[in-house]
């Protein structure tokens, strides 16, 4: 019989950019800043924008392993203005970081080297975005007033942790993280430090909590083949009884309890599990004696079944 052991424990991981970049407001996409100390939002003294690329690769973190909190820390170290928002967006489709390095303050950006993502392409001089500026969910994932030079932290959010989480389920789909400044008060511009920074800890950092969640195969058996609901034992039963259910990847699962009329009186569980045959246990004080349904659900597929309660 297979069975699996869960073995939990929190970790965290600090993360540096895997890349990162400008995107300067352009309409040839001629100028970019891959290998530069630094990356830029917001409006300069000029009216054009600037938008910040960041990257993080997760594969420090074990797959399977479910996201606690998200936070971003960046170090600002220029400004040219007051207070002003910064949104952290999803980056929707893949863009490069050449070997470009505007030297200087870098708040003109240089001529785009091959591979460098601009304000139209995402890899100079040949691919484009859908959109100039970038593709990126309008809807932003964190937010933060940038002020005076200093280090800031974009905080961890739900929809933060849920970007993070997917990437980790499906890497193929990390493209990473756009930073936006206010762009419709007048000056804006902010200057962080980039991956590149001469200064080691002004550097990005993507710091994320998760919980490592091991389920080993005591007998060495193979991962089941399909979601299954075992019948629950004993049954019929008062006022305890043991559910299990098994899983050949990691889901999101759900058990309720309902009785005959299709209400539910109970749910028993409703949380991310990994891979493998699970255990949970029903405690029937509350309930009267009679027939009930018990239901599993993940996001593909619902299974239920019958229990008897007896007192």
């Amino acid at each position: 019989m297979f069975v699996a052991v869960d073995v939990e424990a929190q970790n965290v991981a600090e993360l540096s950019a895997n890349k990162n970049n400008t995107l300067y407001e352009s309409s040839e996409g001629s100028l970019s800043n891959g290998k530069g100390d630094h990356i830029f939002t917001g409006v300069t003294n000029n009216g054009d924008i600037r938008r910040a690329l960041l990257s993080f690769d997760l594969t420090e973190i074990p797959s399977g392993s479910q996201i606690e909190s998200v936070e971003l820390r960046l170090v600002m170290n220029r400004s040219i203005s007051g207070d002003a928002t910064n949104t952290l967006h999803e980056v929707l489709t893949d863009w490069g970081e050449g070997s470009s390095n505007a030297g200087g303050q870098e708040g003109g950006g240089t001529d785009a080297a091959e591979g460098d993502a601009t304000w139209i392409h995402t890899f100079f001089p040949d691919e484009n975005w859908q959109d100039a500026g970038g593709d990126y969910r309008s809807i932003s994932v964190s937010t933060i007033d940038v002020g005076g030079s200093g280090s800031y932290t974009w905080p961890s959010t739900t929809d933060f942790i849920d970007l993070v989480q997917n990437w980790l389920d499906n890497p193929a789909e990390n493209y990473g993280l756009i930073l936006r400044g206010d762009e419709t008060g007048g000056v804006s511009a902010k200057r962080f430090s980039s991956r590149h920074n001469s200064t080691t800890g002004n550097r990005p950092v993507l710091v994320v909590e998760y919980t490592e969640v091991a389920t080993t195969n005591e007998t060495g058996a193979e991962l089941p083949e399909s979601v299954a609901l075992n019948q629950n034992y004993p049954n019929p039963f008062n006022p305890q009884t043991v559910i299990s259910y098994s899983l050949p990847a990691t889901a999101e699962v759900e058990i309720t309890v309902h009785d005959m009329l299709g209400r539910r009186v109970m749910t028993l569980m409703n949380e991310r599990v990994q891979a493998g045959t699970h255990e949970v246990v029903l405690d029937a004080s509350g309930l009267p004696s009679g027939i009930y349904i018990y239901n599993l659900r993940t996001a593909e597929q619902s299974l239920s079944r019958k229990l008897t309660v007896v007192k």
